[in-house]
């Protein structure tokens, strides 16, 4: 995802309350199946060894704070917090995105003057303001996941490589942005957070923004080059997900993908304006599959 500093929308809907989905009172449940992710709150904690700990780490020196998620490092380069974005970009009002900013900043700053830093660059070019993206880590505390654990900041997929560590690394991450949300922590007690539901007007106003949406899939395509899952019946209008055939693999394969039909699910990527709203998804993590018993 090229455009990891585009500000986060979650939108509010009109819609039936079924459909309506309050991020306030979202938890994840119970079990991973392949490559299509079903989260355990209780994740966060089970794991004996970090997931995310897999090297190469590097001793380094913070400098100063760019903004809230970059770090500039004492050697001059710069640094984003890999997988992670404010809460800020929920807030549906400027004074609350930037108290919001201010308070993740301030808890960034904070952390980074208090403990000696270790940093894992990781695979990948610099993005178009020169910085690479990394994980920080003061001992065998990991900064991102302090963060998302005071609900100072939400997950975002897709820079961690797509192999068994980068999965587990980013399945831990968002477990913990989940529990986080469940115990309405930091920010995430702010009110009138709402999860947008897979429709097109829902979703419209919203091209070229991260977003997180959640509906029922209607059914699920496979073209020899990609796979489209539907929300809709028109596939022209309706809003749609796409996955490529290259990254099939990393969803389970074409019969995992198909299994999604009926089921409800929570998306999150960039939204593309391609026959109606489609985000594409490269990461395991952009698919939850939420179940029947968990709230909404």
């Amino acid at each position: 995802m090229a455009r990891l500093c585009a500000r986060l929308k979650i939108c509010s809907t009109n819609g039936p309350a079924a459909e309506r989905v309050n991020g306030l009172a979202i938890c994840v449940t119970v079990i991973h199946s392949a490559a299509i992710w079903i989260f355990s709150v209780a994740m966060a904690a089970a794991a004996s060894e970090h997931p995310c700990d897999a090297g190469p780490w590097a001793p380094v020196e913070a400098a100063s704070l760019a903004d809230a998620r970059t770090i500039v490092l004492s050697d001059g380069r710069t640094a984003r917090l890999a997988g992670l974005e404010s809460l800020a970009a929920l807030a549906r009002d400027p004074a609350t995105a930037d108290a919001m900013d201010a308070r993740l900043a301030s808890r960034v700053a904070q952390w980074l003057a208090a403990k000696p830093l270790r940093i894992r660059i990781l695979p990948g070019k610099p993005d178009r303001h020169g910085r690479r993206a990394a994980l920080v880590m003061a001992g065998d505390e990991l900064l991102q996941e302090h963060l998302l654990s005071a609900g100072l900041a939400v997950f975002l997929p897709g820079i961690f490589p797509s192999d068994d560590a980068g999965d587990a690394c980013a399945k831990r991450l968002l477990a913990v942005e989940a529990e986080a949300r469940l115990a309405r922590r930091g920010s995430w007690s702010e009110p009138g957070f709402f999860v947008a539901t897979a429709r097109p007007d829902a979703l419209s106003s919203q091209f070229g923004h991260f977003v997180i949406f959640q509906g029922f899939v209607r059914s699920v395509g496979t073209r020899r080059d990609r796979t489209y899952i539907d929300f809709g019946r028109n596939w022209r209008s309706d809003v749609t997900v796409e996955i490529i055939a290259s990254r099939r693999r990393y969803f389970g394969g074409e019969a995992e993908l198909e299994a999604l039909a009926g089921k409800f699910v929570r998306i999150r990527g960039f939204l593309e304006e391609r026959a109606g709203p489609m985000v594409p998804a490269r990461h395991p993590a952009q698919i939850e599959i939420l179940t029947d018993t968990e709230p909404r």
